[in-house]
């Protein structure tokens, strides 16, 4: 297995064992039953539970962001050398970590709801315990189709993983769950549709500004419109630190600060530079024939 897929692995354990450890329904001295005998133990438990909650979930989705690169260079490069197998291992690490992700909101939806109604203490836990498990057992009875067919990021991944050697080819259904990945659960019309196409954009890897190849690219979080990072840089220092994307029909406000590193981006590039190369080896060798 390789490193990101190692320590991806790693830090969605450490998220779930965290989160199971600090469930409130759990007796650990904190419980029902331990509280200073104002009856407001499981109350106060749950106010401070939602704390705790939104900072996971802010924590989850950072190291989603962060994990979500690292994946994705990965199968990128994995899908180049046709290692599905390895593929598949990157895919399952990065659904663990949008399982975590999922457990998590749900859970602070519940909690908000609870520790502000002003319900009997024992009731509010006994409700949230109810509803947990049974939101749980739901999530984990879907298909995967249902699980991840509609999460943007996990879409996304697959959509860069198919565009490594399918470039400008619309993305079958099919392909969503990659090939070898089970979809969890009886077969539904998602599963039926294999000719549905996903998505038929066309990439591009040229700088608007520059109108030649991405050199350190950078993408925009306003709009999702990419850029050499010296050639953004300058231009939006020479307006002032931001203003109206430059890419062409595009009227979202661009700063500095929404810009991050795309090396996901950097890699296609490299490997589309790389394949012209190749063709172009590949034309001159056999006009000298």
């Amino acid at each position: 297995m390789n490193s990101s897929t190692s320590q991806l692995y790693s830090q969605t354990q450490g998220y779930s064992n965290s989160n199971s450890n600090n469930d409130i329904s759990s007796n650990n001295g904190t419980g029902h039953g331990s509280g200073s005998g104002s009856g407001n133990g499981p109350l106060v438990q749950l106010q401070g539970r939602l704390h705790t909650i939104k900072s996971k979930l802010q924590a989850t989705s950072d190291m989603i962001d962060q994990a979500m690169q690292s994946c994705t260079v990965a199968a990128i490069d994995l899908e180049n050398d046709s290692d599905a197998a390895r593929v598949g291992e990157v895919d399952a690490a990065l659904r663990r970590l949008l399982d975590a992700q999922y457990e998590a909101e749900v859970e602070e939806a519940l909690v908000a709801g609870l520790a502000t109604t002003g319900a009997d203490p024992d009731t509010a836990l006994a409700e949230y315990v109810a509803s947990k498990t049974a939101s749980r057992r739901t999530y984990e009875g879907l298909a995967d189709a249902r699980k991840y067919g509609g999460n943007a990021r996990y879409r996304d991944f697959r959509q860069q993983i198919w565009d490594t050697n399918h470039e400008g080819e619309a993305m079958p259904a099919g392909a969503l769950f990659g090939a070898g990945n089970n979809n969890g659960g009886e077969e539904t019309q998602d599963d039926e549709d294999d000719d549905l196409v996903i998505s038929g954009a066309r990439l591009t890897y040229r700088c608007p500004l520059t109108a030649t190849w991405l050199i350190d690219p950078v993408t925009s979080k306003a709009c999702g419109h990419s850029f050499s990072n010296t050639a953004i840089t300058d231009y939006l220092r020479s307006k002032g630190g931001s203003c109206v994307c430059p890419s062409v029909g595009c009227r979202s406000t661009v700063g500095l600060r929404d810009l991050f590193p795309d090396k996901v981006l950097e890699r296609k590039v490299a490997n589309r530079l790389r394949r012209l190369e190749e063709e172009e080896e590949a034309a001159t060798y056999t006009l000298v024939q």
